[in-house]
């Protein structure tokens, strides 16, 4: 019989760098180092917002001290907040009260201008205001206890103004009156008479809105004849009061 001829025998190739499941396998590899460090960087990656340094009534006026810068990580409600990465707030007035530490939106500062104001200096005792080293932006209702022609204290206070917020205090031991103390009101044009009338009628007093209070439409009890005489020879006075919502509100 013939001998069946023997299969030759073949020798293992050594591998190669150019072979396709190893290039295949490093390139998936590298894929996924990328997409998870993408993924873990991304994860750790914050939003800097500006947030309320202290509590802030409406009708502030903001400076930068009012401001304090915060790191948030946000899904998808950052862009109502106002970022450290755009226009400063700093100069715009609130509209809305601010709590200290909370995130400023951008509806409580609209950057178009809000309604006319002037600074207001009036004469207040201070045991007839709130306390504080720093009532800036608190807000207040203005009240006069007016004297009468014989320049004594009548015993009912009238409502002048309600929900006017204060841009700065006065305290100073060489002025006279008031015992050397005051502050600035910020005031609409409106009612700029009206505030300046109480300052000469009698005795002021500022009374504290609590912060987050819901402002309402309010008018002032009718002056008694010897203060409505005194109010029309001083200035001519605004008998509605406006609505703190008018000067807290959009």
């Amino acid at each position: 019989m013939s001998e069946l001829p023997a299969p030759s025998a073949t020798r293992l190739k050594s591998p190669s760098w150019l072979d396709g499941r190893l290039v295949i396998g490093v390139v998936l590899v590298l894929l996924s180092v990328v997409v998870g460090a993408k993924i873990i960087s991304s994860s750790q990656r914050y939003d800097v917002l500006w947030a309320a340094s202290r509590d802030i009534a409406p009708g502030t006026t903001l400076i930068k001290a009012d401001l304090v810068q915060v790191d948030v990580r946000f899904k998808d409600h950052g862009a109502v907040y106002i970022s450290t990465a755009g226009a400063s707030p700093v100069g715009r007035v609130t509209v809305a009260p601010l709590a200290d530490g909370q995130l400023i939106p951008l509806t409580a500062v609209p950057a178009t201008t809000p309604p006319a104001t002037r600074l207001v200096t009036i004469p207040v005792a201070r045991l007839h205001m709130p306390r504080g080293n720093d009532l800036h932006g608190v807000l207040v209702d203005l009240y006069v206890t007016p004297k009468t022609l014989s320049g004594q204290v009548q015993a009912t206070p009238e409502l002048v103004l309600a929900g006017v917020a204060i841009a700065d205090t006065i305290v100073d031991s060489s002025l006279s009156g008031a015992d050397g103390s005051g502050v600035v009101l910020s005031v609409p044009v409106a009612y700029v008479d009206a505030v300046v009338a109480a300052a000469q009628l009698g005795s002021v007093d500022l009374v504290r809105v609590p912060t987050g209070t819901t402002a309402t439409t309010t008018r002032p009890q009718p002056a008694s004849p010897a203060v409505s005489s005194s109010a029309s020879s001083a200035s001519s006075t605004n008998t509605e009061v406006p609505a703190s919502s008018a000067l807290a509100s959009p």
